[in-house]
This record gives C-alpha cells, sequence and structure tokens, in this order.
C-alpha cells in the first residue's frame, strides 16, 4: 500500500498531465482512485483509428516502494485495442505480437487474461520533476504513431482475415 503523500503527488502529477492534454484539444476525464479503481487514472480520447472506432489512453502511475525506488516514478500509458480476438486466435496473434515488438522503439503490444489486445509503454521520469509539455507531446506523438503502425497487422490475425505467417512475411 502507498503512502498517502504518494497518492497525492501522482494525482498532482496526472492533473499537470490532464492540464497539457486539455491544451491539445483532447477529452479527459481524471479519476481519483476509490474502493473500485485502486490507483488515480487520467483517461483520454485520442483519434479515431482508420475504420472510425474511439480509441482511448489511460495513464496511471505504477506503484514502487519509495523505500527501494525514491529517484523515478513510472507512468505506464496503456491504450486497449478497438478490436476483438477471434476464438482460436491467441497463438497467431502472439507470434505476430512477438515480430511486431522487437521492432517498436517503445512500448509494447500484448494479450491481456481477458483476451484484450493493448500497446503499452512504462515511462520513467525522475521523481524530482514534473512534465514538460514538449517532452509528453513528443512521447504521446510516437506511442500513437507505433499503435497505428501496427494495429492494422494485429487486427489482420485477431480477426481471422490473415494468418500470422502471412502478416509475419509482410513485416520482413
Amino acid at each position: 500500500m502507498l503512502p498517502d503523500l504518494v497518492h497525492a503527488r501522482h494525482l498532482a502529477q496526472l492533473g499537470l498531465l490532464k492540464d497539457i492534454l486539455d491544451e491539445t484539444g483532447l477529452a479527459t476525464n481524471l479519476l481519483e482512485k476509490s474502493e473500485a479503481i485502486p490507483l488515480h487514472v487520467l483517461m483520454a480520447g485520442f483519434q479515431e483509428d482508420k475504420k472510425g472506432r474511439e480509441r482511448f489512453l489511460h495513464f496511471s502511475f505504477l506503484p514502487l516502494n519509495d523505500e527501494e525506488i525514491g529517484a523515478i516514478q513510472l507512468l505506464q500509458i496503456y491504450s486497449t485495442l478497438p478490436f476483438h480476438l477471434q476464438e482460436g486466435k491467441r497463438g497467431e496473434v502472439a507470434s505476430v505480437l512477438l515480430e511486431i515488438n522487437t521492432r517498436l522503439p517503445i512500448g509494447h503490444f500484448g494479450i491481456n487474461e481477458q483476451n484484450e489486445l493493448h500497446y503499452r509503454y512504462v515511462y520513467s521520469i525522475p521523481a524530482t520533476s514534473t512534465f514538460e509539455s514538449e517532452e509528453v507531446l513528443e512521447i504521446l506523438s510516437l506511442f500513437v504513431y507505433m499503435c497505428d503502425m501496427f494495429a492494422e497487422h494485429v487486427e489482420l490475425v485477431a480477426s481471422g482475415e490473415a494468418d500470422a505467417e502471412q502478416v509475419i512475411q509482410t513485416l520482413r
């Protein structure tokens, strides 16, 4: 369990991040930790994908033991992909994700326990700093670019439109 001071710092940092995103015109919602939500979460809508489906970014600080790791904070940027994994395609999608993840400069694609596909990046920032607008926006730009660049390949296999080997060959 994190001390109240750490939760307060995380909430303040997410508030600063919210201000940066609000200035760009993104719709944001800051959810404070509660019984239902163990950590503060900032949600932001971002551009629809090529098929017109809504997408959202989730920002939250990963809990760290401040006694052992006090110099950094880890901000998770997470987006669930707006399509589903077809029954029986998990293994094929996993092989495509492995191929894609070796090409990414930041983050990784994955499949969670509920078979949701996601793109995730953990951003390390010094514990003593606040967010710099230009830096945050560049990281988010790269995050969205990577998501856009490879999500289509994942969807082809997840939907059954193509098999893993076909998609892997196009990536090579």
